[in-house]
């Protein structure tokens, strides 16, 4: 059954078992699983490493190992959305994000990447470890960006992103700045003068779609 393929896929993330998830990726692929679904699935399974974590009832080896399971099983799944037949072959886009970690660690904006794709953007990952001088270049590269998204794990990276935030301001372009990761909080959104701030996946869509939405008006 497929949707046991995908009750396992989740499994296997959580278990940290990489050659599982992309056996089971695959295989769900091949019975006409959507894309979106794999996504979901993966998301729902780093969800509950990160509380299981949380709780102290898996520690950090066993986190990384998990994003790594999932991160492969999304390296077979996000091309497909990216092609557009995550969403049936759409036509047209809500416009493009910019989005990059301060971080060394990428699979939070990998499955964010992913949902902004399958929501109708197109999206410029600016990679990890960025910082205010790569961030400001990038978006003086691109001004047809009007929404920059940035993850910050560590508080010891709060100052960072408000550095990056001030320039990209600066370019007085109008973009907008939506933050989110472990570090951030609707407190510190505020104080280092962000947008908006997304707890997860799903809100991080909702503040860009919300962003397009006032573009269009």
């Amino acid at each position: 059954m497929a949707d046991d393929i995908l009750k396992r896929l989740k499994e296997a993330i959580i278990n940290q078992d990489s050659g599982v998830a992309v056996d089971l990726t695959k295989a769900s692929l091949a019975e006409g699983r959507s894309p979106n679904e794999i996504i979901d699935t993966v998301s729902d399974g780093l969800k509950q490493v990160g509380d299981l974590f949380e709780h102290q009832d898996m520690f950090l080896p066993e986190v990384l190992r998990a994003a790594n399971a999932a991160k492969r099983s999304l390296e077979l799944t996000i091309p497909l959305v990216r092609s557009g037949r995550a969403s049936g072959g759409r036509s047209g886009t809500k416009g493009t994000i910019a989005i990059g970690s301060l971080g060394p660690h990428d699979i939070g904006k990998t499955i964010i990447t992913s949902m902004l794709i399958a929501a109708g953007f197109d999206v410029i990952d600016l990679g990890i470890m960025l910082t205010p001088e790569k961030a400001e270049k990038a978006m003086r590269e691109n001004p047809g960006v009007k929404v920059l998204g940035l993850s910050a794990l560590l508080t010891s990276d709060i100052g960072k992103t408000a550095d990056i935030i001030k320039r990209v301001k600066g370019l007085g372009a109008g973009i907008r700045i939506m933050v989110g990761g472990a570090a951030m909080s609707p407190k510190v959104m505020k104080e280092i003068g962000a947008d908006a701030y997304g707890k997860d996946g799903n809100e991080a869509v909702k503040i860009a779609v919300g962003f397009a939405g006032a573009k269009e008006r």
